[in-house]
């Protein structure tokens, strides 16, 4: 991989654009952040960082499904800057861009800076506008695995425990964010062992990085397990189709064009590598090797997940962020090789960076669509009603695994935040019967309103009941409840029965 001169003309073209790029997509993410309402999963963090005691905050962190690591930050982080939209999303703006940033500030023998360049920004707009930047571990994961392969490749590089320790130390932070880490972990061991033998073998001693997160799965395991027995139920089936897309939002989740657009460039510099028929000068195999090593991690991980999610535990799209990096640098060794290197990784920046020109700009427009799957919203409708019971009802094949306590400090989260405690009366749906009914019914108190979280397209009430609560004469609802996922508020008219 060629580097290129500091004066050369496309360098000097380049860099400027590049700068102006990531400044509009940082602020288009921070006017997203500031305006968008939480959608639900956020709802969640929210409800359990918000908690009024550190036991309740770790009695929520074992009920739900993720690791502690991201609800201890944020707990650390509210604590000082608040819970608003925004701080509860802040850690994800900076941990994307801190993502970004590293391949930047972290040299690796044998990655040109051109390469490294690419990597980072295709690290960066890999994220989108507003895909997943939210109150959740998903900005940190990315920022989290990004660094454990950086650690790979030099560890790869030169064998020692130091180097060794580093990896597996932030291999061990990346399942405590989220579990699903462990794929690439295992992968990038498998291969370690397997390239190092020896060397990797006297290293052992850094693999005790890795007991306080197995410790805390073995601790968590009883309740992972209820999840587990549900994942068939609430995960879509892998097949073919599925599969394929999964590959696609691993290389980027922004467009659905992008795995296409992707082949046709590293087709492009595979011709043109071969074509030129040598490789750069001072770039020999030897040395290109643990980057090689690491960008197959990503793929031997990806592979481990998609065996994992057919033989029943499922795989959301989500769970793949810890195989992007290494998975992105896959695509920047392949592009980047050859006499034209240069030229097919700046094609590759043009690429990602032409797909997030619309979403930058729409989020910078007056009005803009709200996320249907929330109930912010909803929730601030009712407070200037002024109600003062609301029935909650989580329309989710989770929802029977939920305690009555965690459904309550769901519903009842925007109230909790805004000063305005009510009571909350949570209500788990059976698929079988009329939920319009069975919410309606539940409905009590001076001032009864409800909350409906409904998705017709999963194992739910709703999937056989419409929602038809709006057309009730005696009910005032925010919207119609129409589409195929989405939240229903609505309170109860003044002298309705």
């Amino acid at each position: 991989m060629k580097t290129l001169p500091p004066t050369h003309p496309l360098e000097r073209a380049i860099v400027p654009l590049l700068a102006l790029g990531v400044v509009l997509l940082g602020f288009a993410r921070l006017r997203f952040a500031a305006t968008e309402p939480l959608w639900f999963d956020e709802a969640f963090t929210l409800a359990i960082t918000s908690q009024p005691d550190w036991s309740g905050f770790w009695r929520e962190v074992y009920l739900d499904s993720n690791g502690p690591a991201f609800y201890l930050l944020l707990r650390l982080w509210t604590d000082l800057f608040g819970a608003s939209d925004l701080a509860l999303r802040i850690p994800s703006l900076l941990a994307v861009a801190a993502a970004g940033a590293i391949p930047l500030v972290t040299p690796l023998r044998g990655l040109s800076r051109s390469a490294r360049t690419t990597w980072a920004v295709l690290i960066f707009a890999w994220w989108g506008v507003g895909y997943f930047l939210d109150a959740r571990c998903y900005g940190v994961l990315l920022a989290v695995s990004t660094g454990q392969c950086l650690a790979f490749a030099r560890l790869l590089d030169r064998p020692d425990r130091k180097r060794a320790l580093v990896w597996a130390a932030t291999g061990a932070v990346a399942i405590l964010f989220h579990y699903y880490a462990v794929f690439l972990g295992l992968a990038q061991g498998l291969i370690y062992l397997g390239w190092c033998r020896q060397r990797a073998v006297r290293t052992w001693p850094a693999a005790l990085a890795f007991v306080p997160a197995f410790a805390w799965i073995a601790y968590h395991w009883p309740r992972l397990a209820d999840y587990s027995r549900l994942a068939a139920v609430w995960h879509a089936p892998i097949d073919g189709r599925r599969a394929f897309e999964l590959v696609g939002f691993a290389i980027g989740p922004t467009s659905p064009v992008i795995l296409p657009a992707v082949a046709v460039v590293l087709a492009a510099g595979l011709l043109a590598a071969v074509a030129g028929r040598s490789a750069a000068p001072g770039e020999d195999r030897a040395t290109a090797r643990p980057l090689t090593l690491t960008a197959a991690s990503g793929l031997l991980a990806f592979a481990l997940m998609l065996a994992f999610g057919v033989l029943g535990s499922g795989l959301s799209p989500r769970y793949l962020i810890p195989v992007a990096p290494p998975l992105l640098l896959g695509i920047v060794l392949v592009a980047c090789a050859g006499p034209r290197g240069n030229l097919t990784c700046a094609a590759l920046i043009v690429l990602y960076a032409g797909l997030l020109v619309q979403p930058t700009l729409a989020a910078f427009a007056p009005a803009r669509p709200l996320p249907r799957y929330e109930f912010e919203t909803g929730s601030r409708f009712l407070m200037d009603h002024g109600v003062t019971d609301v029935v909650f009802a989580w329309d989710h094949e989770l929802a029977p695994i939920m305690t009555a306590t965690t459904l309550a400090r769901v519903g009842g989260a925007f109230f909790d935040r805004a000063g305005r405690p009510i009571r909350i009366h949570p209500i788990v749906l059976d698929p079988g019967r009329d939920p319009n009914r069975d919410i309606v019914q539940a409905a009590r108190g001076p001032r009864p309103g409800l909350i409906w979280l409904f998705n017709r397209d999963g194992r739910t009430a709703a999937h056989r009941f419409a929602p038809a609560i709006a057309r009730d004469p005696h009910w005032l609802c925010t919207a119609p409840g129409g589409g195929a996922a989405g939240a229903l508020a609505c309170y109860r008219r003044a002298g309705a029965p």
